[in-house]
């Protein structure tokens, strides 16, 4: 119910075409309802009149048979564009909403929440949502409103009909869609995760095509997912059948009312009490009077399905955010880390233990660990994806940087850049401030020079031009026909690894911030690459007169930084210069050696 509640209030804004879409659908069933009774009892009449030669005015009938033609019809138009207008603008918003929540988790959550579970997630699972309003509320709706109309005009003719009606409509409305929901519960659930595991396989296998192929295992990938494909086959089987056993029984049970009726009404016939004319709209009201619930069944039957896609989107945006109290622009100084711990939520161990580093302004700082050692970490924090601190009370909120932010449940310590604190400084302002380059980096399918733009939006030509000499980019680019307006497609087809690498580099270079950051800039770059464009770097940096910090293991580059920073298990286990490490540190260099 929980869940139910908080989706209906995500729908909130399109309620109002919602509502009217209801509306015209009600419209539409009670026009349907009284067009086919007062076509039976019209064409009973002419019968009667062609048999007897009496005498009837046709006129009337007939007029209020077109009306309620035209009203089922445009009824029936205008609902489906409205009702449909309604869900795909749901849909939209029910992305943005969720893209929305999830954008602040990713920097951090990110390593839990895989590529092929998060398309699942925000595609399939959306998707599926598709079905609540046009399959779920609104047969309800329907259904609530309805009901007691048709009721209350057949207790006009007949009370013992209307009861009779009554029961039946409840059984068909009521107990059989209970027995739908509690029968297709399980299988709802099953349905959806096996739907997310298969969509995630899929997407994952597809990406992982070349590794399949080269280990010899794509035959027994395959085998996984048609096994996965034949059980959610087997589970849809299975909800498809309740839905046409159900189906099958209302069926029968709708033409049993109707015989039902018509013996309750057969002795009024002979007595006179009832003619022959109603006799006939009634049995007719009762068999179409149905279709105010025969979507019950099937709506409660998608109902669990519904509600278990919006469970797996509410877990991931659930989860604990980073609560931003920034409000302070950044200012040119150093940064320092002050006795800092770290651990991130639904860790038990620490990622940063009593770290203390301090990264003067123009410093040239690297950074070397073993896989874990905490190094991403640090940059993630510098980079303000997980802010530091927790906000006070309104009243108590520091405002400035010359109060301290309070410590969370997730963090000790300070981080502090020109003496303010890290959690009381603008986010835009920080990344202004401060440029990433990370191991992951995206190339966009767009041109060369979008891409380059995305760090400068309105860096010029010659600016372009600068930067990729100087990561040795600009004959390779000036050699292609359309230059910097050569298309790049998906995740940078058209580049090597290499020249992606280098791309993205120059993205770094471009931006105008006072700290740079790279994370293994030189992977997978050949040693005369390396030693050029990790020279330009340094003079650029130099300047500039820009902070420079890198994550390496290159002993090329650790040489020429001013300070390396050595990091195991979450701890800043030694610092110094290249020189002094080498000989007074065995860890630094069974690094060096093991890298």
């Amino acid at each position: 119910m929980k869940v139910f509640i908080r989706l209906i209030f995500l729908l909130k804004p399109q309620l109002p075409l919602m509502l009217l879409g209801a509306l015209l659908s009600v419209i539409t069933v009670l026009a349907n309802i009284s067009l086919l009774a007062v076509s039976g009892w019209f064409i009973t009449l002419m019968a009667i009149a062609g048999t007897t030669g009496i005498t009837v005015n046709y006129f009337t009938p007939a007029a209020v048979i077109r009306f309620l033609a035209i009203v089922r019809t445009a009824g029936r138009y205008a609902e489906r564009m409205l009702t449909h207008r309604a869900t795909f603008n749901a849909l939209a918003h029910l992305r943005h909403y969720f893209y929305q929540q999830l954008e602040p988790l990713l920097p951090y959550y990110r390593i839990n929440l895989r590529s092929g579970d998060l398309l699942a997630r925000l595609q399939q699972d959306i998707d599926n949502l598709d079905n609540f309003y046009l399959r779920v509320l609104l047969p309800i709706v329907v259904a609530l409103i309805s009901v007691p109309i048709v009721c209350y005009a057949l207790a006009i003719f007949s009370p013992s009909i209307a009861w009779v009606m009554l029961v039946a409509l409840l059984i068909v409305g009521l107990i059989f869609p209970v027995i739908s929901y509690l029968a297709s519960t399980q299988l709802s659930h099953e349905k959806s995760h096996l739907e997310s595991h298969l969509t995630e396989e899929l997407i994952n296998g597809i990406g992982a095509i070349k590794t399949l192929l080269v280990y010899q295992v794509s035959i027994s990938y395959q085998r996984s997912i048609a096994n996965i494909t034949k059980q959610y086959y087997d589970v849809r089987y299975r909800l498809v059948k309740i839905n046409a056993r159900l189906n099958a029984i209302i069926f029968l049970l709708i033409h049993l009312s109707a015989l039902a009726c018509l013996l309750l009404l057969l002795p009024q016939l002979s007595m006179g009490e009832v003619d022959s004319k109603s006799l006939v709209a009634v049995i007719l009201l009762v068999l179409v009077s149905f279709e105010t619930v025969s979507s019950m069944p099937l709506a409660l039957q998608l109902l669990p399905q519904s509600l278990a896609s919006a469970a797996r989107l509410f877990a991931i945006i659930d989860k604990e955010k980073p609560i931003d109290i920034g409000v302070e622009p950044v200012k040119h100084g150093d940064i320092n880390f002050e006795n800092f711990t770290f651990s991130y939520p639904e860790q038990k161990t620490a990622s940063l233990v009593d770290v203390n580093l301090s990264i003067k302004a123009g410093e040239k700082v690297a950074i070397i660990g073993a896989s874990g050692a905490g190094k991403s970490t640090l940059v993630n924090l510098l980079m303000g994806f997980w802010p530091t601190g927790v906000a006070l009370s309104s009243s108590h909120s520091p405002t400035n940087c010359s109060s301290s932010a309070a410590e969370s449940e997730h963090s000790k310590g300070s981080i502090t850049i020109a003496g303010c604190d890290l959690s009381l400084i603008e986010r835009e302002s920080l990344r202004q401030h401060i440029a990433l380059m990370s191991q992951q980096g995206h190339i966009f399918e767009a041109s060369i020079a979008d891409n380059l733009r995305l760090a400068k939006h309105d860096a010029t030509h010659e600016e372009m031009r600068k930067v990729c000499q100087l990561v040795n980019l600009i004959d390779f680019i000036e050699g292609l026909s359309k230059g910097f307006d050569t298309w790049l497609g998906t995740s940078g087809t058209g580049l090597s690894g290499g020249q992606a690498q280098r791309l993205q580099i120059a993205q770094l270079l471009l931006r105008s911030a006072s700290v740079l950051i790279l994370d293994e800039p030189t992977k997978g770059l050949d040693r005369h690459n390396e030693e050029q464009i990790m020279s330009n770097i340094l003079a650029h940096v130099k300047q500039q007169q820009r902070s420079l910090l890198v994550i390496t293991h290159k002993p090329l580059m650790l040489e020429k930084m001013d300070k390396i920073i050595v990091m195991q298990q979450g701890k800043i286990v030694a610092q110094g210069n290249h020189s002094q490490l080498v000989s007074n540190n065995d860890y630094y260099q069974k690094l060096l050696n093991y890298f």
